[in-house]
């Protein structure tokens, strides 16, 4: 090689490293095979974006490569496998190589990686050059001179190597370096990129020179390090000698790098300069700006970004940005997404498609470049994604279609393309396409909301069991889709109503609520929904005054009455106004109990209560209706002892039946019966004729609440133990028992009854 040289800064920084991450991936991997003399170009050895790619392999990418090569190593002193030493720590210098920090027990493929980090150099290159100087990637019985002069830094050829190179992490940090001396420093050395250079075939200057154009700095700089070319007899017999003026070293770069890794060569339409991260497409004679990395993923099929000089770039005329609408030299027209292309049938679809048909609306490509591109099937103008979005491409925009019903009842076709959600980002969003009365999922998110004339209403948390979702939901809908969605305003409350219905349904675990007219709920905001929609939902109970239910997120249970919710505050409530004492309970969503106006709580059937400020006792009716008692004698007799202090607001929520006062006798439904000894006893047709009392009506609730013992005789006692007959509206006093025997009231028995009633029945003389 020749000798060393000074170089120009150079933007190899951590920020440029990290960006050639981010975009590695959309680089198809090389395939290598055997190396074609035929390709071999004397000016082109190797092209810069690969020889510069400091990130080419990391440290174990290279210690598997090198076993791969060597699995066994039969050296007495190391093979480059196995190869580690103490690396000194070297300070970095601007524009050539960053610090170098030295490791203890450094492994050859950790050394090889951490140069070509340091000093913007290829491993893959590092690794060639390796070979090709002193053959210690396949060796397996190297000895340790090959490692004191490993890539021949500083070993020209007509004189002894320069001791202070030697050592194998010197010889490999400062040949990475030198290369960056001569990218620096282009004009400083022999061989000059651009220009047309006389380049040997041979140390010995008989054997001549030809003329050639060297195109870019990494093969400028392999001439430099290397100043000859192979001639016709070298390339005729590329794995072998050719003749006494042939010269080797950068054919053997050449024809290793393609065994190894693929040719050196293949270039990317894709360039951006080292000390600017902007990204060109350059095609024919013009170059194109790249704005995003979906963009760049695009065109994946053109290669991995590379890196070219500010004078490069600048010899292409700049034109509009690209964009996914590309076209061939042949002038077919298509629509590109991660490497694949579509063909586009009409002007019509361009347009919708964010481009046109006009040289301003699309990216000419080359006819090559075009067949980099996988051909795809024709676009159409429905597109999914991977992601999950289904969008009505139109005039450069994507309105996004809920799903393949809405997409039909809008009457548009229904073929479609599954592409990237790149492949749509730079449409504008428009209005989304969705049926009427759907569930729908924001993408990504856990949050629901119901579509519903032309809004949309949110589904908040706990309501999810009510309404049924996620198994309901319709599919999904990106957050910017559902933000030009009116919104309705209030949280989903279940309230809902089918056209033609007068009165409201509520949703609920168990189903649909019809609702009747004259409760609270009937005059409940509704949201109207499509029939089909509300039929899904199967038919329940109705939500009437007495029915329970509760929010899904709160354990409290609430009674309907005609004006609100009111609380149950006990279980005994709850069962007392529960028929049959069974209550059920209906699990309602939360904004339904919020839009709920609350009353007070509810009070047990049939106990006695009073306020502070009113010392009258009521017996509580049913759920509505509270009866005043002139005495506690009726609701003793009929069992009910004792009372509550209540608030005013609980008292007056129950109806006051006026001057009806609690009596004996009680009416429920098609039954009377008589109150005493703490039951109730039913009376007939002929008993009913015997207690002439004044009668009180109760609720059914307030019936079952009570005891009833066996049916009312034609006998009474009262509590002093005197026996009565009732005969003609009056009570006869019974003298003995015999009498009472007599009378047949062994048979039939007699009826316990309060002194208090007993004297409301007139008496007549002695049976």
């Amino acid at each position: 090689m020749t000798t060393t040289g000074r170089r120009k800064a150079t933007a190899v920084t951590a920020a440029l490293t990290l960006l050639l991450g981010l975009i590695a991936f959309i680089a198809p991997a090389q395939t290598a095979s055997a190396a074609d003399a035929s390709d071999f170009n004397a000016g082109n050895i190797i092209s810069d974006e690969q020889f510069f790619d400091g990130a080419a392999m990391s440290a174990q990418d290279i210690q598997n490569f090198l076993v791969a090569q060597v699995p066994v190593c039969r050296s007495s002193y190391a093979c480059l496998s196995t190869y580690s030493q103490n690396t000194p720590t070297i300070a970095g210098t601007a524009g050539r190589c960053d610090t170098y920090v030295g490791q203890a027990n450094e492994s050859a493929a950790s050394i090889i990686a951490r140069v070509g980090m340091a000093c913007g150099i290829s491993q893959k290159a590092l690794l060639v050059l390796l070979e090709k100087e002193q053959s210690l990637v396949t060796s397996s019985t190297p000895g340790q001179g090959r490692f004191e002069s490993a890539t021949g830094m500083g070993c020209p050829d007509t004189a002894p190597c320069d001791p202070g190179y030697g050592g194998f992490m010197y010889q490999v940090y400062y040949a990475a370096k030198q290369f960056k001396i001569y990218s620096a420093n282009p004009t400083y050395f022999n061989h000059i990129a651009g220009r047309v250079n006389n380049i040997r075939f041979s140390p010995d200057a008989s054997c001549g020179s030809s003329p050639v154009l060297i195109v870019n700095q990494a093969t400028a700089g392999l001439y430099n390090y290397t100043p000859y070319q192979p001639n016709a007899a070298a390339l005729n017999n590329l794995y072998g000698t050719g003749d006494g003026c042939s010269a080797y070293g950068n054919r053997n770069f050449w024809r290793i790098y393609s065994d190894w890794f693929g040719s050196p060569t293949v270039g990317s339409a894709l360039v951006r300069t080292e000390a600017n991260p902007s990204v060109f497409l350059v095609s024919g004679s013009v170059k194109y700006p790249i704005s995003n990395m979906g963009l760049i993923a695009s065109y994946s099929a053109l290669g991995q970004v590379g890196f070219v000089s500010q004078g490069y770039l600048d010899k292409y005329p700049t034109k509009q940005p690209a964009n996914r609408i590309v076209r061939s030299d042949a002038g077919a027209i298509f629509f590109i997404d991660s490497g694949m292309k579509l063909p586009i049938p009409s002007c019509g679809l361009v347009v919708d498609y964010g481009g046109s048909c006009s040289p301003g609306g699309y990216t000419q490509l080359t006819d090559a470049q075009v067949s980099s591109f996988v051909s795809g099937p024709g676009v159409t103008p429905v597109m999914g994604t991977t992601a999950g979005g289904r969008y009505y491409i139109t005039v450069g925009s994507k309105r996004e279609i809920l799903d393949a019903r809405s997409q039909s009842e809008a009457g548009i076709p229904a073929p479609m393309n599954v592409l990237s959600e790149n492949a749509v980002a730079d449409l504008s969003v428009g209005s989304p396409i969705f049926r009427d009365s759907a569930y729908v999922s924001q993408r990504g998110a856990a949050d629901y909301f119901l579509l519903a004339g032309g809004r949309k209403t949110y589904i908040s948390a706990g309501s999810e069991t009510v309404v049924g979702i996620p198994g309901r939901s319709a599919g999904s809908l990106s957050s910017s889709s559902l933000s030009r969605i009116p919104s309705a305003g209030a949280a989903f409350s279940g309230v809902v109503r089918a056209p033609g219905n007068t009165t409201n349904s509520v949703l609920s675990t168990i189903g649909r609520l019809d609702v009747p007219g004259g409760t609270p709920v009937s005059a409940l905001p509704y949201t109207s929904v499509t029939d089909e929609f509300l039929q899904s939902y199967p038919r329940a109970v109705e939500l009437k005054q007495g029915s329970f239910f509760k929010g899904t997120n709160s354990s409290s249970v609430y009674m309907l009455d005609a004006s609100s919710m009111r609380p149950v505050g006990s279980w005994e409530a709850l069962v007392s106004l529960s028929p049959g004492g069974n209550p059920s309970i209906t699990s309602m969503a939360p904004p339904f109990m919020s839009t709920m106006s609350t009353g007070p709580a509810v009070l047990r059937v049939a106990s006695l209560a009073r306020t502070a400020s009113n010392g009258t006792i009521y017996i509580i009716d049913g759920i509505s209706k509270k009866v005043a008692l002139d005495s506690f004698d009726p609701a003793s007799e009929a069992g009910v002892s004792g009372f509550s202090y209540v608030t005013d607001a609980q008292l007056a929520a129950y109806a006051d039946q006026g001057t009806v006062r609690l009596g004996y006798e009680l009416v429920c439904g098609a039954v009377t019966y008589v109150a005493g000894g703490g039951e109730l006893h039913a009376l007939d047709a002929n008993t009913a004729q015997l207690y002439p009392l004044p009668s009180t009506s109760l609720d059914s609730l307030t019936c079952s609440a009570l005891s009833v013992g066996k049916p009312a005789t034609s006998f009474i006692r009262t509590p002093d133990g005197s026996i009565y007959v009732l005969q003609g509206g009056k009570k006869l006093p019974i003298a003995s028992l015999s009498r009472y025997n007599e009378l047949g009231g062994a048979t039939v028995g007699y009826t316990s009854v309060s002194a208090r009633l007993a004297a409301l029945i007139p008496s007549g003389p002695r049976a």
